[in-house]
């Protein structure tokens, strides 16, 4: 019913007239082909540049899905990787710290009790806002060559500092869902040690490239136009600058841009084709890149009950098997759907059961995180179930 598809354009009009974010981009995939793909207004409030097509995103947590996630997948194909393991037996120095038993797939489903995240870059800010200079330099050198943003380097070695940090971080008392980055770090580090290539690099060669994608990566200055890069925020207190073309997360920024939880740039429609990837069994464009039977358990419920109301599978988010109005998605998206949402204002969400794949692009944080107008008005979920009612999918 093309007359109630509508109903997305006026909803992400209205998102941009109440400034929660200054332009989007929306793809909609049925049955593995774009019936709806749409750009709205502008990269800035300024608007300098209109959103097209080709305009990139920074998809935030996404991430954990889109690269981590399905890499992990894939190692686990190859029997270089298992869920049933604990954390220490791919990453031995975690033996003597107290995540030395933690099961991969408590954290892969957030209940591992991990913080949710560390602010590694307060850690090197001082009374005056100044970064420690020890560490951070405005220029590169041999020391200092790891880019964070425009005239801000990190020493090359500041990783296993944070790495560190994270080792020996607290436990959070309770065994409880509770959402956290930290555990993404890690499984960049598993990924990178068991497949010998860098994430970046592992992504590209084993599902992009094959895909052939051409819109989707780490680094995205390597890859792209700057133009073609919306900018995230105006970082007033790190970077001190509009983050533009660098990662928005400031944890993965200080690891050079590649990290599991964070660091992957796309368009909408590449990133619907990672998400059709997996809603066709891990078939696409006549390779089969990942392993169906895994698809379905990293996609299920993994350990959801009326007590611990983990919703999760491994990687992925998922709705309640009851529907909630406060949970991620619309009320007509199966429980066999799956996704994630980003920091910045994106989403992207896959149906098997409708054979529907939805993303929604938008980089919500210009000119600052504070602005959390995107979730009040819950745009993306009642585009979400737009699209379901003009399929009339009940």
């Amino acid at each position: 019913n093309s007359q109630k598809l509508e109903l997305i354009d006026k909803l992400a009009n209205e998102g941009i007239e109440k400034q929660a974010y200054p332009g989007c981009q929306i793809v909609v995939a049925k049955e593995g082909r774009i019936i709806y793909s749409k750009s709205f207004g502008y990269q800035t409030y300024e608007k300098k540049t209109a959103i097209d097509k080709e305009t990139i995103y920074d998809l935030a947590s996404i991430t954990k899905v889109a690269a981590t996630t399905i890499s992990l997948m894939k190692l686990q194909a190859e029997n270089l990787f298992r869920t049933d393991a604990e954390i220490s037996y791919y990453l031995p120095y975690l033996k003597n710290s107290n995540k030395s038993t933690l099961k991969i797939s408590e954290i892969l489903t957030h209940q591992a009790q991990l913080a949710t995240w560390i602010p590694f870059y307060l850690i090197e800010l001082d009374k005056q806002n100044k970064l420690n200079p020890f560490f951070f330099s405005d220029s590169i050198d041999d020391k200092h060559a790891v880019r964070i943003a425009d005239n801000l380097y990190i020493d090359k070695n500041y990783s296993f500092k944070m790495y560190d940090t994270i080792a020996k971080s607290k436990l959070r008392k309770v065994k409880e869902y509770k959402y956290s980055d930290l555990g993404f770090y890690w499984f960049c580090q598993i990924i990178e040690k068991q497949s010998n290539s860098s994430l970046d690099q592992y992504v590209q060669k084993t599902f992009y490239q094959p895909m052939g994608l051409q819109n989707i990566a780490f680094l995205p200055r390597q890859h792209f136009d700057l133009e073609r890069i919306a900018p995230t925020e105006n970082d007033t207190i790190f970077r001190k600058q509009v983050v533009r073309g660098d990662v928005h997360d400031p944890g993965a920024a200080m690891l050079g841009g590649v990290s599991g939880h964070a660091g992957l740039f796309s368009n909408a429609e590449d990133l619907a084709a990672v998400f059709q990837l997996l809603i066709q069994n891990g078939y696409y464009a006549g390779k089969q890149l990942l392993d169906t039977t895994l698809i379905h358990k990293y996609t299920d419920y993994q350990f959801y009950s009326t007590k611990t109301s983990n919703r999760r599978g491994f990687g992925f988010d998922k709705p309640y098997p009851m529907y909630t109005a406060d949970g991620p998605v619309c009320k007509s998206a199966s429980v066999r759907s799956y996704g994630h949402s980003g920091f910045t204002g994106t989403y992207a969400w896959a149906d098997p059961d409708s054979q529907l794949v939805y993303i929604f692009l938008s980089n919500r944080v210009y000119p600052s995180a504070e602005n959390n107008t995107l979730s009040k008005l819950n745009i993306r979920t009642k585009i979400h179930q737009a699209i379901y009612d003009a399929f009339e999918v009940k």
